[in-house]
């Protein structure tokens, strides 16, 4: 009875020391954000670009070859991807009063049709409860923060270059160091590579085609649109529902209610074709997240890291369901985080 007694009083104390121990270090993270962002941000292209990395280097291709052409694609991509979209963002920026002001006018319009058809006794004032300046303005916050992060391009092309490099010879050290272990943190690398790189081509699809669609439909700032879905992509369930609503708006407010309904169902086609039938395939079922671990990884790392942690939570706290998944004393953990295919995948593998 003493020792079970004494059993509880230590894991009551192993529990209250952990407990204090993450409290601290959720808020040093907090306070060094400025520090802590380029990092993981850098993190999450080395996870994306190590599949060619290695690629190249298993094609006989000397390191510091496979590394400078790696490097020399980030930046081209990064530089295009700013070149085409840096224009966009201002002018989006500069119109958004406009918008604002173009969507009160067309609801005031619809008010007006509803009373005159005594639809409605009263005016329905929807711009109290749903304010597109709002959202436009959130969506110019999201692209501004981007580009203030990418500032410091030149330090986080420096840490993916030394990542890439360690990665490259981890699996020696881990090797010498134990054997055993040798097999696991294989695998763990090998998924976060798989899912990593999937869903960075399965989101670039995604960003393409819903610029290509909406730049047929007219809508303003299409490369815009695209780039949000493609970054929003990560953000499984509720990320092309995010990117969908300020083309959705502007499909309203440019062309009326018919280019809304457009523009909605383009977006519906798009990430049913992708989400559900091509990126299931290519990565497999037992790699999804909880709804509700999404939803509160947005909150946590938002509230930590700030708007660019909003973008980088999906894809950080999938980099620590993979190790879960990978660590016999944490299976269950990864199981806890995971959707509902997750389940029949852990009874294969128990």
């Amino acid at each position: 009875m003493e020792q079970k007694g004494n059993s509880n009083s230590q894991f009551g104390i192993r529990f209250w020391i952990i407990s204090a121990a993450l409290i601290v270090v959720i808020a040093g993270m907090k306070e060094a954000a400025g520090l802590i962002t380029p990092f993981f941000l850098a993190l999450f292209i080395t996870a994306i670009f190590y599949s060619p990395f290695k690629w190249l280097k298993d094609k006989g291709m000397h390191t510091a070859f496979a590394l400078a052409i790696v490097i020399f694609g980030i930046a081209l991509i990064t530089f295009t991807i700013f070149a085409l979209i840096g224009a966009s963002v201002a002018s989006f920026t500069g119109k958004i009063p406009f918008y604002e002001s173009r969507f009160t006018m067309y609801w005031s319009g619809i008010n007006d049709f509803l009373k005159e058809n005594n639809f409605v006794e009263m005016e329905m004032a929807l711009t109290e409860y749903v304010n597109p300046g709002v959202i436009m303005k959130l969506v110019g916050n999201v692209f501004s923060s981007f580009g203030n992060i990418m500032s410091n391009f030149l330090i986080i092309l420096l840490i993916v270059i030394f990542m890439l490099l360690e990665i490259s010879i981890f699996e020696r050290k881990i090797l010498l160091i134990n054997k055993n272990s040798l097999s696991r943190v294989s695998k763990i690398v090998q998924n976060i590579n798989s899912y990593f790189g999937t869903k960075a081509l399965t989101s670039l699809a995604t960003g393409i085609l819903v610029a290509i669609s909406l730049a047929i439909i007219g809508i303003d700032f299409p490369l815009l649109w695209g780039f949000l879905a493609f970054l929003l992509n990560f953000i499984p369930n509720i990320g092309s529902i995010l990117a969908s609503i300020p083309a959705i708006l502007l499909g309203l407010i440019q062309f009326g209610f018919p280019s809304a309904m457009v523009t909605t169902g383009v977006f519906l086609l798009i990430n049913i074709i992708i989400g559900n039938v091509i990126e299931p395939r290519l990565m497999g079922r037992n790699l999804g997240l909880s709804p509700l671990i999404v939803f509160v990884s947005l909150i946590f790392w938002g509230w930590t890291l700030g708007t660019i942690g909003m973008l980088l939570a999906t894809p950080l706290t999938m980099a620590i369901k993979i190790v879960f998944d990978n660590m016999e004393q944490t299976k269950h953990l990864g199981l806890l985080m995971g959707d509902e295919s997750s389940i029949a995948n852990f009874k294969k593998t128990s």
